[in-house]
């Protein structure tokens, strides 16, 4: 059975055969349409004549789906359904519900929602499409704080109530563990660990412990931006721009992260299991403790290590590869890193029914010549413009987006998109 989209030829051809005397059943095998598809052009034609033949322009209808509701109701669906593909229309309503903006506010009915969003369809699955990543080489590790591994144990509960989810962060030659940082979060509270929590913590880590030269992450979208890697997020290109390299492991190989995946599994055994009724600041200084302990007086089994304390064994843990201080940062932050990085990236974006792409979460004009039609997008490290050409390689458009800038990297003046 072939596509039941049809141009306003055939439809006209269809409806000058079946005139002249051919059956719908005829005209659909000879033209390869399918015969309900031949029958509905008909009966529109009948009922409405031929201006109803005429295919109705690409997007919304003029009046706008949802042009009866607020608009701050349509912008939060988009953007929720960006955020989210694969939410469904229950689910997207519900979290219209609880958004706090819309308190108050009238919300559509399924059908209105879906017709609203109809058209945004081929931008949101554009998503999917092929995406340039930067491709970095794993190196032997022979020192310390050459390379570090991060990772989220998962969330644990106390008996109070309070979810606790711990960040633990390890050194990789000598399986030193450097950092255990508690989230908490009462059972009263929503939200979870942000990107600028996360920024916030290796700010302290790195005091303490200076700059590595490359910290190992899984695909948590906290790190990377998503988990398909469409988009550096902003951990990475501020890792970049203070000259640490990301190496971002294999989808579901936890084995790539072997070594803090074995110390997450000491801290449940460890420090959580037996502390359930303590409180989560208690729990936070059996963490610091028990790390602590580990560093300088427990032997371990790294083969680095001898069978001696990591500290012990390796002394100049203390000592930071790169110092770091947060009076510092901005000068030890280098934008031009940032370029270079996101030069490394190519991405591939369908235009839309308005002749948009979205990038990054913002919407960028490009051409009503190309709607349906795939792009290519790529940043030019000198003009430090992203450059939008067609499948032919003829320029469309020239854009900037406001979150590539080292205000909003490092997080002073944050733009919300």
């Amino acid at each position: 059975m072939t596509t039941r989209n049809t141009t306003h030829a055939q439809r006209v051809k269809i409806i000058e055969w079946h005139l002249t005397g051919k059956t719908l059943k005829t005209i659909a095998a000879d033209m390869d349409f399918n015969f309900y598809t031949v029958r509905k052009w008909w009966r529109v034609y009948r009922l409405k004549g031929w201006d109803e033949l005429v295919p109705r322009p690409p997007g919304p209808p003029p009046n706008g789906a949802l042009s009866e509701f607020d608009d701050l109701v349509k912008y939060v669906a988009l953007r929720l359904k960006l955020e989210h593909p694969a939410w469904g229309l229950d689910v997207l309503l519900l979290h219209m519900s609880r958004h706090p903006s819309l308190v108050g506010k009238r919300l559509p009915k399924r059908t209105a929602l879906y017709n609203y969003l109809k058209p945004f369809y081929p931008r949101i699955r554009a998503r999917r499409l092929r995406v340039k990543r930067p491709k970095t080489q794993n190196v032997t590790v022979n020192a310390v704080h050459q390379c570090w591994q991060i990772d989220f144990k998962g969330n644990v509960q106390l008996a109070d109530g309070t979810t606790v989810k711990p960040l633990n962060v390890c050194d990789e030659l000598t399986s030193a563990l450097l950092a255990g940082i508690l989230h908490s979060k009462r059972k009263d509270q929503q939200g979870s660990v942000s990107t600028r929590d996360v920024q916030g913590d290796f700010r302290t880590i790195f005091a303490q412990w200076g700059l590595p030269d490359r910290l190992r992450m899984d695909r948590d979208p906290v790190w990377v931006g998503s988990t398909r890697l469409e988009w550096p997020g902003v951990f990475l290109l501020w890792l970049v721009g203070l000259a640490v390299i990301p190496i971002i492991n294999r989808p579901h190989c936890p084995t790539d992260n072997a070594k803090i995946e074995r110390g997450n599994r000491t801290w449940n055994e460890h420090v959580y299991l037996g502390n359930e009724r303590v409180t989560s600041q208690e729990l936070q200084q059996s963490t610091d403790q028990a790390w602590h302990d580990r560093r300088e007086f427990l032997p371990s089994r790294n083969p680095h290590c001898h069978g001696q304390a990591p500290m012990v064994a390796h002394p100049e843990l203390r000592l930071p590869r790169r110092p770091f201080t947060q009076e510092q940062e901005a000068e030890l932050f280098d934008m031009q890193r940032v370029y270079s990085y996101l030069s490394q990236w190519e991405w591939e974006r369908k235009v839309d029914t308005t002749g948009c792409i979205s990038v990054s979460n913002f919407n960028r004009m490009v051409s009503t010549n190309h709607i349906g039609q795939v792009v290519k997008v790529h940043f030019d490290s000198e003009t430090k413009l992203f450059i939008v050409r067609a499948a032919d390689g003829s320029e469309l458009r020239r854009f900037t987006l406001p979150i590539i800038s080292k205000e909003y990297i490092l997080g002073s003046g944050v733009h919300n998109p």
